[in-house]
């Protein structure tokens, strides 16, 4: 029977350093997936929305719904013949936003803006795919308030 040489010894070292390299690699890859999604969810679904201004969103910017977050802008594009903007956004797949929501853009003191869906209270809900349009036309109505000085 031979018996093992120092050779082959500082050789199996070798290997348990590489293969604790590839476990480390993996687990950053996990946490660099929960990180980037903010979600820990591995599925979700698309939605877009016309929005009349877009200004401050960026690609990959959160959704948040109740403050927490549930997804991230996708896209951001303009329709020719509108100018309205359409984004393009990614949502968990446990949730089932109501047609009537709301959707704004929240500017924090510090940190990037990111889009804010305030859940409508309608039975039906937004499909895969759909897409969530402004308001109707509504009149805007200026106010402007004067003092008088007497």
């Amino acid at each position: 029977m031979a018996v093992p040489s120092a050779a082959l010894r500082s050789h199996n070292v070798f290997e348990t350093i590489v293969s604790a390299l590839v476990i480390v690699v993996a687990l950053a890859f996990l946490v660099f997936f929960y990180a980037s999604t903010g979600t820990g969810r591995f599925r979700s679904y698309v939605l877009s929305a016309r929005m009349a201004d877009a200004s401050g969103l960026d690609l990959n910017a959160d959704v948040r719904v109740g403050g927490i977050k549930v997804g991230s802008v996708t896209g951001l594009t303009v329709m020719p013949k509108t100018y309205l903007a359409v984004v393009h956004f990614r949502v968990r797949d446990d949730l089932f936003l109501p047609v009537d929501s709301r959707l704004s853009i929240t500017f924090p003191q510090m940190g990037n803006a990111y889009l804010t869906i305030v859940p409508g209270h309608s039975r039906d809900r937004m499909n895969p795919g759909g897409e969530f349009l402004p308001p109707a036309n509504r009149p805007v109505k200026a106010s402007l308030k004067l003092s008088s000085a007497r």
